[in-house]
């Protein structure tokens, strides 16, 4: 026969988290995109110069989709939104899951030890 187990979570302390979780998924999101801009207006500028050499090394650094810069770019890209709505996610979570009590606790009365 199995245990039955409960799991009880702090709303308030829950919910806390999550806005901090939203806050700092806020920051990475902003943070990335000034970052991918600078990135990007520096790349432009072609740096490493028009020539052969500075031709052969945008290509094996930025030139292509499988190169290894373009591939973090494009990577932290996909990343960085996914971490954005993290805390967001949680405290949607946690809001439904009180929304959720409180609805049983009417229906189906409750005592409030």
């Amino acid at each position: 026969m199995s245990e039955l187990r409960e799991t009880f979570v702090k709303p308030d302390a829950a919910l806390e988290g999550a806005n901090e979780l939203g806050a700092a998924g806020a920051r990475l999101a902003m943070t990335w995109q000034n970052l991918a801009a600078t990135i990007g207006t520096l790349n432009g500028a072609r740096p490493w110069g028009d020539d052969e050499p500075g031709n052969e090394f945008n290509k094996n650094y930025l030139g292509g989709d499988d190169q290894p810069a373009q591939r973090v770019l494009d990577l932290a890209a996909d990343l960085v939104p996914l971490v954005e709505v993290l805390g967001p996610t949680v405290k949607g979570a946690v809001e439904g899951t009180v929304d959720t009590d409180d609805m049983v606790k009417t229906l189906f009365g409750g005592d409030d030890k």
